[in-house]
């Protein structure tokens, strides 16, 4: 049984030869010379990375210390007499200018949409500087002529928002000739 063991053993081992090998130091170069390249890309990108990622991080955190500093208060909404108009009279409380981006006027008695502008910084930018009232005027869609032509307008009420740039969000509910 030995014998029919080392013939097998002796039959797969290969004849050892002599060879040389790659010397140390130039294995050592090789290696040097792949991962450098590679290493320093690596590494500019990181950098790259961190800078940019920084640079976000301080406008963002910059961006929402203004947007804190915003404040808004509606100091009288007028409901023009036979006209669909409505002025909506706002004061900037706060402590930096606020720029109008949507504006919208809803009938909350029947859900109806009166008025809706988005994007207004965009092409005609309503800006409320500080400590300054301001009138806005708005027309509303409905199908009358003005705002008694719907019954009595005193039963309606109108909710008025104002989205600012910095996404802060002001409404009032309103309603015709309640004074």
């Amino acid at each position: 049984m030995k014998m029919y063991f080392e013939k097998f053993v002796n039959n797969i081992a290969m004849p050892l030869k002599k060879r040389r090998g790659v010397s140390q130091i130039m294995g050592g170069l090789l290696m040097l010379a792949i991962v450098v390249p590679l290493g320093s890309v690596v590494l500019f990108s990181g950098i790259t990375e961190i800078t940019a990622f920084n640079i976000s991080m301080s406008n963002t955190i910059e961006y929402r210390n203004n947007g804190i500093q915003e404040d808004l208060v509606f100091e009288h909404i007028r409901f023009e007499p036979n006209s669909k108009i409505v002025t909506i009279s706002a004061l900037n409380t706060g402590s930096i200018e606020i720029v109008v981006d949507r504006i919208t006027l809803v009938n909350m008695t029947n859900q109806k949409i009166l008025f809706k502008i988005d994007s207004v910084a965009s092409f005609v930018p309503i800006v409320l500087q500080v400590q300054n009232s301001t009138d806005i005027d708005i027309t509303a869609n409905f199908a009358g002529t003005d705002w008694s032509d719907s019954g009595d307008p005193t039963k309606w009420e109108y909710r008025i928002s104002i989205i600012t740039a910095r996404g802060n969000f002001f409404d009032t509910v309103a309603r015709p000739y309640n004074t």
